[in-house]
């Protein structure tokens, strides 16, 4: 295993050079890929570009947790992305192995022996990995109206999806199935259907606006089922622009009988902590979809753990569930992988707060 100060060094390195290493491997790749199809369209160096910034971002995450199962498994993610868009899985392979001699050439040894594991553990894996993403998984019951309401939201139908959504939803109970078993599999399957190149960055976008269209109108056309008298509030940090998860989860709280606070995407540190002192919740989500405000996820909670000693912060979002336990990493008090998971971990924490302010009897005598 790398020696900690080995593991900073690598951090600071990849940090200072990521934009030479970027640039050179892009204009190494188009000047050596000269005919291929994706290579000869206008945009290709700005999108090798976009997509190697994407691989050391996800490269200095895995540095930085110790596991190179992170950085892996984000390669075998991308291998279907590059291979559904006419890259061959071989040109991704050199791809990463251009990211390996930049490091040799511009890092000292003793950090590029750290870098250059990594990359190594991906490029051994890589034909490991599927060349189709795996199916979503949804209830036999659900499964018929998660199908007719993807088909609609990528028919840019939203009117008609909402109707399908808010026909089935009559009390908080039937909404809350409706977010766990109808909308969270059929966003899932949105997301596996961009991957796969199937709709393009926009129609997915529509999806998700619609989506959130849905959730805000059940949201405050349905009563919660109770009151908890306790504060949640979510909330992404500086520079996460995905928010749609977190979202539900705010939603379902509210639901449950929460007061519940969604700030929302892309939230200034400072700011976010001078609400959160002001609202004072006893929980906190915190949602992050992609590593790349790994930095600022970090920062965030910090200062909400330094500001609010006695609120748990509570970790959620895809990039969290990346790799054994990263959100550990985060100094996150717990983790929910979904928004089922998330309710069942916020009425755990407040039975456990309830547990321990309840006073305790008297032994008889």
């Amino acid at each position: 295993m790398p020696e900690q100060r080995d593991i900073s060094d690598a951090l600071n390195s990849l940090s200072a050079n990521s934009e030479a290493v970027i640039l050179h491997v892009a204009d190494q790749q188009c000047a050596e890929w000269p005919q291929q199809v994706w290579s000869t369209q206008p945009d290709a160096r700005s999108r090798c570009v976009e997509d190697n910034r994407f691989h050391l971002h996800y490269l200095s995450a895995a540095v930085s947790a110790g596991d190179p199962t992170i950085f892996s498994d984000y390669c075998g993610w991308a291998k279907i992305v590059l291979q559904k868009r006419g890259i061959a899985a071989s040109h991704f392979e050199q791809n990463l192995r251009y990211l390996e001699d930049m490091v040799l050439k511009t890092a000292p040894e003793h950090i590029a022996d750290v870098i250059v594991g990594y990359l190594d553990i991906a490029l051994r894996h890589l034909p490991e990995y599927p060349d189709e993403p795996a199916p979503v998984v949804v209830s036999e019951y659900r499964g018929p109206l998660v199908k007719q309401y993807v088909e609609r939201i990528i028919a840019m139908d939203a009117e008609g999806a909402a109707r399908l959504i808010e026909s089935q939803a009559t009390d908080a109970n039937s909404v809350l199935d409706l977010y766990l078993n109808v909308l969270q599999p059929a966003q899932r399957e949105v997301g596996r259907l961009w991957q796969v190149n199937a709709i393009s960055v926009a129609v997915e976008h529509y999806a998700t606006a619609t989506t959130q269209k849905i959730l805000n109108r059940l949201s405050h056309a349905i009563p919660p089922r109770g009151k908890h008298n306790a504060r949640f509030a979510g909330l992404c940090p500086e520079g996460e622009h995905h928010c749609l998860g977190l979202q539900m989860v705010c939603d379902l709280s509210q639901l449950d009988g929460w007061e519940t606070y969604f700030i929302g995407a892309n939230t200034p540190t400072n700011s976010a902590i001078q609400l959160l002192k002001q609202l004072q919740p006893a929980v906190v989500g915190v949602s992050m979809a992609t590593l790349m405000a790994l930095h600022n996820t970090r920062a965030l909670i910090t200062k909400v753990k330094e500001a609010l000693p006695d609120a748990v912060v509570l970790a959620g979002g895809y990039a969290a569930s990346l790799g054994k336990d990263l959100w550990k990493t985060f100094g996150a008090d717990a983790y929910a992988a979904d928004g089922e998971s998330a309710l069942i971990t916020l009425n755990q924490i407040l039975a456990e707060r309830k547990a321990a302010a309840a006073p305790s009897n008297p032994r008889a005598g």
